[in-house]
């Protein structure tokens, strides 16, 4: 039971957090071993203001959110580099009640990412 919970982690190539920085601020975390290209996730439960920061914003990152979905990529084809650290920052209304779903990341050539 042991070996086949390790190859399952082995396998996920993308882990994504949420964590809450004040009432009105989430922090949106990665881990990954694959460059960023893109991604894409609802944010449930809340209304969302806006998205900035984090490595997005310093890969150059295009970052919208609109209807509680939260959309990211760059126009010059920049990726985020594998690793970990704060995917975006998110002004939103209570974060206390937020609930991420419908994540989608995508690899250079168009790919998902497994999470």
């Amino acid at each position: 039971m042991k070996i086949g919970f390790m190859k399952q982690l082995i396998n996920i190539i993308l882990l994504v957090f949420m964590g809450m920085l004040s009432a009105e601020t989430l922090e949106i975390t990665y881990n990954t071993a694959t460059d960023i290209a893109g991604f894409q996730f609802d944010v449930e439960g809340v209304t969302v203001n806006g998205a900035s920061g984090g490595d997005a914003q310093d890969a150059g990152f295009t970052v919208q959110a609109a209807n509680g979905t939260v959309l990211g990529f760059s126009f010059s084809g920049a990726v985020i580099p594998a690793g970990s650290g704060v995917l975006t920052i998110l002004d939103v209304d209570d974060a206390s009640v937020a609930c991420i779903s419908n994540v989608v990341f995508s690899d250079t050539d168009g790919a998902q990412l497994e999470t």
